[in-house]
């Protein structure tokens, strides 16, 4: 590992390692996002409820595809980090490319699975025919190309694991760029007049040239990680290694694609305008929680370098430094959300109607937004301690063991309220989980930092 990646990992003031870390993590992701926003932008310039509407029932399994780049590329990275931290520089190659087999090998698994099943996995969630179509359409594309999103997602984490954060941040924001040029081309009737189809080929586009790109990185020998193109091979230790935490990774992001399946079946009873209005408001309230997601992301590889280095006092400073930072952001970001939600919503949509209910939603989802802080970083900080189990147990307790009973339950006997009030509900119980599984970890860098503390004084 490079001198200067030793001092960003070990000497660097937190602050300033944090944000060359978290910054790019944090464009990253939420430039993953504004992939959506932007279909679901310009879909909403149709003024066609149906068109916004066909975009939820096929995410589920877009998202459970998806899942598999978090799954590799986080579970490569805490491996790198923690080898690394350990000095253990000749296991990096043979990560990278178990990583990217492994990364192949399981997304060709999911597409398959995923064409077989999404024609009646749209019918189960509603039988109004022009959302059956426009989904259809949308979903086909989507799950045909998803490959380069999974391609990208693990090169990113696994350059980032060696504080390779640069070229795919630039990379990844060029292509945000050509997504707003492509989408109303693709869309509009003075492009191409493809609809709610032009949207997905326009993502598709931009997918596989940022995949091409990022994994080029990856083979160009310019960074501490690489990996020859096509040589694919899989270290049996080093497998277990990847998903004894990529796991815990997928379980966090397959569990909303089966909840979200459920919310979809529950929120389409109240009808396609109530449900393009919840796309809305929730596509809108991701935006905020994604700058979150983006700063723990650019908080593991540090967590993970200093956790195998047994640095305990700088883990629990840059701990405590992601928690009151992220805290005060969600506060913020609350108050503003609650003045200015309605003209935020209509970005997104020119019906009144879609306004209201997207504004409802908004507004209940920020009621957890304070907690999303402590789930996450506590979430990363057993990721990065290789505490896999816990993690696992705490991703399946956010989107499924707390999620999926409130969800059945609440609308059942709030109605429309039910549905606003799901999330939040699961999240901040979530919370009280989160503590109670990171508590034994917390102990051992509470004391390994005392410990390191009382050994500098003497």
């Amino acid at each position: 590992m490079s001198q200067h990646s030793n001092d960003l990992f070990e000497k660097e003031k937190i602050s300033k390692a944090m944000m060359h870390l978290a910054l790019p993590s944090i464009l990253v992701s939420v430039v993953d996002l504004v992939y959506s926003t932007i279909n679901a932008y310009f879909v909403g310039q149709l003024n066609n409820a149906a068109m916004i509407a066909a975009m939820d029932p096929v995410s589920s399994i877009v998202m459970l595809i998806e899942s598999v780049g978090a799954c590799v590329g986080i579970g490569g990275a805490s491996y790198l980090g923690r080898q690394l931290g350990a000095k253990k520089e000749d296991a990096v190659y043979e990560t990278v490319r178990t990583s990217m087999t492994l990364c192949l090998l399981l997304s060709v698994l999911h597409m398959l699975v995923g064409f077989l099943v999404l024609r009646p996995f749209i019918y189960w969630q509603t039988s109004d025919p022009e959302v059956v179509k426009y989904a259809y359409q949308y979903g086909f594309i989507s799950i045909f190309t998803i490959a380069f999103l999974v391609l990208r997602t693990t090169a990113v984490h696994l350059l980032r694991s060696v504080g390779d954060v640069r070229y795919s941040t630039i990379v990844i924001t060029a292509s945000v760029f050509l997504n707003i040029a492509l989408d109303p081309f693709f869309m509009f009737e003075w492009g191409l007049n493809l609809g709610v189809i032009g949207a997905a080929l326009s993502t598709s586009i931009c997918n596989l040239i940022t995949a091409v790109l990022c994994v080029a990185r990856l083979h160009s020998r310019k960074t501490e990680v690489y990996w020859k193109l096509f040589d694919f091979h899989m270290d049996k230790n080093i497998t277990w290694e990847i998903m004894r935490v990529g796991v815990s990774c997928y379980v966090r992001n397959a569990l909303p694609a089966i909840s979200s399946a459920i919310y979809h079946k529950q929120v389409f009873r109240f009808g396609t305008d109530f449900v393009a209005g919840c796309s809305v408001g929730k596509r809108a309230g991701y935006l905020l929680n994604y700058f979150i997601q983006g700063a723990v992301n650019g908080y593991l590889p540090l967590a993970s370098y200093n956790y195998g280095a047994k640095n305990y006092k700088r883990l629990q400073d840059t701990m405590k430094w992601c928690l009151s930072v992220l805290t005060l952001y969600s506060l913020g970001a609350d108050v503003l959300i609650w003045i200015f939600h309605k003209p935020y919503v209509g970005l997104f949509a020119m019906d009144p109607v879609l306004v209201n209910y997207g504004s409802k939603y908004l507004l209940a989802y920020t009621i957890a937004l304070p907690v999303y802080a402590a789930y996450y970083v506590f979430t990363v900080t057993l990721q990065a301690a290789g505490r896999g189990r816990e993690s696992m147990i705490l991703s399946m307790s956010r989107q499924g063991l707390i999620y999926i009973p409130i969800l059945l339950v609440l609308p059942n006997a709030l109605n429309e309220l039910g549905i606003y009030l799901s999330q939040p509900l699961s999240d901040w119980l979530t919370v009280l989980v989160a503590v109670w599984l990171c508590w034994p970890l917390l102990k051992e860098i509470r004391f390994g930092a005392q410990n390191q503390t009382e050994e500098t004084v003497h």
